[in-house]
């Protein structure tokens, strides 16, 4: 279902419910403003998000999921791998479930967590 306008959906179970919006594959949803889902359970609601891959996430402003269950809400923050998550704003988590909480952090490589918040 493409309900907002200029919004583009393709597949089964997708909704692209954001302005000029795309969702394409398994029950994925876009509902951003220009926001992007795309493969299987994958949500993109920030404005200007992408969420790609197998139930990731992208709700933060200019945000960017892929892989397996990541999760990037900080705003222009970015989650890649198997379950990390993105939650400072300007954040980078990638790698195996690792976790980048803080302001323009970044964590990389297996279980490895941001430790200092200012």
């Amino acid at each position: 279902e493409a309900s907002g306008a200029d919004s583009h959906a393709e597949g089964c179970g997708t909704e692209a419910s954001g302005i000029c919006s795309h969702a394409e594959g398994g029950s994925t949803e876009a509902s951003g403003y220009s926001s992007h889902a795309e493969g299987e359970g994958t949500v993109a609601s920030g404005d200007y998000s992408h969420a790609e891959g197998d139930g990731t996430e992208a709700s933060g402003e200019g945000s960017h999921a892929k892989g397996y269950c990541t999760i990037a809400d900080g705003d222009y923050s970015h989650a890649e791998g198997y379950a990390t998550v993105a939650s400072g704003n300007y954040s980078h988590a990638e790698g195996y479930l690792t976790i980048a909480n803080n302001v323009g952090s970044h964590a990389s490589g297996y279980r490895t967590e941001t430790a200092c918040d200012y």
